[in-house]
């Protein structure tokens, strides 16, 4: 009941005003049929927006590393009558992705989570089809009294740029819109 109860409340900071998500969605570009991973999905709202997204003959892989948040997705999914979504449990090693598959990955809020963030989506690129992307969105780093702070639950946008050219990407854009959170999306160099 607790992580039902987290979740729903990850999914509320989602869809808030301040987090933007329809910007979000339609900065990404995501055309009918492409196939997605999302990266740390949580609660699942930005796995059933890209599912909706991409369309019928789309799908989204919703990873995470507990496999009770992929059984609230799963459930979320089947509530809205959404079968595009597939869901991987990522317990250390390789993910079950297609190689070679995807033409993007979000990653939101995790990439302050990853101990080796160069080596980690160093690994990744092998899930991507030729030009595919990846977007990175991640808190800002704040001062005083705050969860982020607290917690150091932020990256800073150049550590973010300079780790993902380690792993042997290239900057494509940078948005602005989001108030505590940077928002970067890489390509394949």
């Amino acid at each position: 009941m607790f992580t039902s109860l987290f979740l729903k409340i990850l999914n509320a900071e989602a869809t808030s005003a301040k987090s933007k998500p329809v910007e979000i969605i339609e900065s990404l570009d995501i055309q009918d049929g492409d196939v997605i991973a999302d990266i740390g999905s949580g609660g699942g709202y930005f796995t059933l927006a890209l599912a909706r997204q991409a369309g019928n003959t789309g799908r989204v892989y919703a990873v995470d590393v507990k496999s009770t948040y992929l059984d609230f997705i799963r459930r979320k999914a089947a509530q809205e009558g959404i079968d595009t979504i597939s869901t991987v449990l990522r317990a250390g090693g390789e993910m079950d992705l297609p190689s070679a598959g995807l033409n993007l990955v979000f990653a939101r809020n995790v990439f302050h989570h990853l101990p080796a963030p160069a080596e980690y989506f160093r690994n990744v690129k092998k899930y991507l089809q030729p030009g595919g992307r990846v977007a990175i969105i991640d808190h800002k780093p704040k001062r005083g009294f705050n969860f982020v702070a607290l917690f150091k639950h932020h990256t800073p946008g150049e550590t973010i740029i300079q780790e993902m050219e380690k792993a042997g990407y290239a900057l494509m854009r940078s948005f602005d819109f989001l108030p505590d959170q940077t928002f970067t999306l890489f390509t394949v160099k």
